[in-house]
């Protein structure tokens, strides 16, 4: 019975996901690139939220990491910067990134769970392709989760790391 809620759950976020592409010029559902009413360039950025371990990240897809990123946080080789974001209700120390990779939604999630440098918890996934979502928690050395989503046609990596796990090496932040 859990289970069945469990996969209800993420089965829902997938949708949510799906259906909360927004862009600030146009009540459309299209995406601003494939929008023909949309009168804003196609490089403009995109902002989408997305339902992490964390809480609801709303993302802005303007290519640039939040300021003091851990340069050593692993990511797939192949990934690229997407962007930033912000946790809904969070202190201003909780950073959100966001990368796309050209790897299927299944193995980016696989590359955390999987991965030696990352102690994570509470994997869960659902889907596959295109309404596919993966989610975890991190615990070491950073506090954080990770989530896996197929959004638009790309994969989206979403990287929430709380206050407590700046760079587990030195953190001009830390006592």
């Amino acid at each position: 019975m859990k289970s069945r809620l469990a996969v209800g759950l993420l089965l829902g976020c997938v949708v949510a996901v799906a259906g909360c592409s927004s862009s600030s010029s146009s009540s459309s559902t299209a995406s601003p690139a494939t929008s023909a009413a949309s009168p804003a360039p196609a490089r403009t950025a995109q902002n989408f939220k997305v339902s992490t371990p964390n809480g609801q990240v709303s993302l802005s897809l303007d290519g640039q990491l939040p300021p003091n990123w851990p340069s050593q946080f692993p990511v797939p080789p192949e990934s690229k910067v997407a962007g930033s974001g912000s946790l809904g209700g969070s202190s201003s120390a909780t950073l959100v990134a966001a990368y796309t990779t050209s790897e299927t939604p299944q193995d980016a999630f696989a590359f955390y769970k999987d991965n030696s440098k990352l102690t994570t918890s509470g994997e869960k996934s659902v889907g596959i392709g295109e309404h596919y979502i993966g989610r975890a928690k991190i615990t070491a050395p950073y506090t954080g989760s990770v989530t896996v989503v197929s959004h638009s046609g790309s994969t989206y990596i979403v990287i929430v790391l709380t206050n407590s796990s700046r760079s587990p090496s030195a953190s001009p932040t830390a006592s």
